[in-house]
């Protein structure tokens, strides 16, 4: 087991994500790290690229441009009315929900305003067009279990399912 970070290594990251404002995003929770599998593509790849090689106690400033973050924004919205979703459905800005094409196949947009009795949705993820500042520690690594190789996602950090 290569003591750095290599494919089918399962790393746990402590890490804050702000935007180019120095706004918070997004951070991992507490003593809690982030567990991800590594090279199945399960963080955004300039995260992923820049972690190749690191090792458990490295800390290092990520910037990674929206082309390997979450794309950039393609114009597409669509207005649906509120009826079209569920009753009691709480809707709130950013909320992911799934569409259908014509061909009956889902994909996901996002909600990007509430306009009355209007939802206007978004194709593109809150994220993309942003680039992403990460402020990333490594707090250990693994190998991975031959599961989580197949399933291609960490199982945590003792590499078991947790029912959440």
């Amino acid at each position: 087991m290569s003591d750095t970070i290599q494919n089918d290594t399962v790393v746990h990251l402590h890490y804050v994500l702000t935007d180019g404002d120095g706004k918070e995003l997004d951070r991992s929770h507490g003593d809690e790290p982030l567990t991800y599998l590594h090279g199945h593509g399960n963080i955004v790849p300039g995260l992923e690229e820049a972690l190749v090689g690191k090792s458990v106690g490295d800390e290092l400033e990520v910037v990674v441009p929206p082309e390997k973050a979450y794309g950039m924004r393609t114009g597409k919205q669509q207005k649906v009315p509120r009826s079209a979703f569920s009753e009691g459905a709480d809707l709130r800005v950013g909320m992911q929900v799934m569409s259908r094409d014509e061909q009956g196949r889902s994909f996901p947009m996002w909600i990007a305003k509430l306009q009355g009795t209007t939802v206007v949705l978004d194709a593109n993820h809150p994220l993309a067009g942003v680039t992403l500042h990460f402020s990333v520690k490594v707090d250990g690594m693994r190998e991975a279990t031959g599961d989580e190789l197949k399933h291609g996602h960490a199982h945590g950090r003792d590499g078991h399912h947790h029912h959440h």
